[in-house]
């Protein structure tokens, strides 16, 4: 109960990932974590098994670039406690995502999907600003240079998956 607390604390801010144990298990669930709310918000494009890859590949893709700009500014060590940031507040938002994700599915032809795509977005604002503050804290930089890392990171993880299975999830 402890970890959910802290990664509700990154959500609003109020905790650092270095208030996160840096512990292999931990790594492994927020991992699982991530790629189950993934699937569960993007399952209603009704091809699961494609879903189901796409899902693990954007998340070991994701960790990879993290793992390697930790590399390159010599913190690997901060590897465990960023990634359970990363991924475990990100889970966290997907759950939020997820009945967002399914009214918009009921919506999607209407003009009545201005609100969901609406709070999909901001929702989307929110999960980067976690992690730039989470890129932030990790290798102690600046915001700019931290946003533009995170960005970085996540455009990489687009191509990619792109260059993989030709399609962007």
């Amino acid at each position: 109960m402890n970890v959910l607390k802290l990664l509700l604390d990154l959500c609003l801010f109020q905790a650092k990932p270095q208030d996160l144990p840096a512990n292999s298990t931990l790594v492994v669930a927020t991992t699982v974590a991530a790629i189950v709310t993934n699937i569960l918000t993007h399952r209603a494009d009704g091809q699961i098994p494609m879903v189901v890859a796409m899902s693990m590949a954007q998340v070991i893709v994701f960790g990879f670039a993290i793992w390697m700009v930790l590399r390159w500014k010599l913190k690997v060590e901060r590897f465990r406690q960023t990634i359970t940031a990363i991924f475990g507040t990100s889970a966290l938002l997907q759950l939020v995502a997820w009945p967002v994700v399914g009214w918009l599915y009921q919506v999607k032809e209407s003009p009545d999907a201005s609100m969901p795509m609406t709070l999909l977005f901001a929702l989307s604002i929110w999960v980067l600003a976690i992690a730039v503050y989470v890129i932030k804290n990790a290798l102690e930089l600046g915001t700019g240079v931290s946003f533009l890392i995170t960005v970085g990171c996540q455009v990489f993880t687009l191509i990619v998956v792109f260059i993989v299975f030709g399609q962007i999830g």
